[in-house]
């Protein structure tokens, strides 16, 4: 726990914002960098209606579900803390603001995904396959925001400690799911690939020219 002794706003509001800095990067991870770095990332490497159907049916679902958790939990935990913080202030007879926390939707969009492109389908899998290994790298970083949210709750000084267990405890049931889900999008992922492959054959080189020239 920290040093806080009494009320003092100033550290109440640093460890609230603290939260809402490990969302943001959170967000960051789980929404822009799998979107851009993995779905639009693939969309050169990748295209048939393997691709469409992976995509749209296993990987999205997923991801927005696991976004939507986020969101649910890290507007639980600051709505927490908010009032605890409230609580101390009343106690002490002092003023407090609640701080500001505006969620971040952010849902997966597949469309970059092709059933082909320029009349070519299949699958580039050296290519693809290094862009689906980012991902866990990723979702390496993502749990270490998730853990900064878990720090900042342990260390601030005004939440009493069965409250803050329970915060910690929410916070890491989005480290396992995130654990989970990226094993079963990796499992399904050299599923699809495989297919892709029996039914096209890797077709090294010809997406991302034919994507190029689009």
């Amino acid at each position: 726990m920290s040093n806080l002794t009494g009320y003092n706003p100033e550290e109440v509001t640093m460890s609230i914002n603290s939260i809402k800095n490990a969302y943001e990067e959170l967000i960051a991870c789980m929404g822009e960098r799998v979107q851009n770095e993995i779905i639009n990332g693939m969309s050169d490497k990748w295209a048939c209606a393997n691709a469409q159907k992976f995509y749209n049916e296993i990987f999205k679902p997923s991801v927005d579900g696991l976004l939507a958790g986020i969101n649910t939990t890290f507007e639980s935990v600051v709505n927490a803390m908010n009032e605890a913080a409230q609580l101390w202030a009343n106690d002490c007879g002092e003023a407090f603001s609640p701080v500001a926390f505006a969620l971040i939707i952010k849902n997966m969009d597949t469309s970059s995904i092709c059933e082909n492109i320029a009349g070519i389908r299949g699958i580039d899998l050296d290519q693809a396959s290094q862009v689906a290994a980012k991902l866990p790298s990723i979702a390496a970083d993502a749990e270490s925001a998730v853990s900064k949210a878990s720090a900042a709750v342990d260390n601030c000084g005004f939440i009493g400690g069965a409250q803050a267990a329970n915060l910690k405890a929410s916070l890491d049931v989005i480290k396992s799911n995130i654990s989970t889900a990226v094993n079963d999008i990796t499992t399904q992922t050299k599923v699809a690939f495989e297919s892709t492959i029996a039914t096209y054959g890797n077709t090294a080189g010809q997406i991302s020219q034919a994507f190029a020239g689009n």
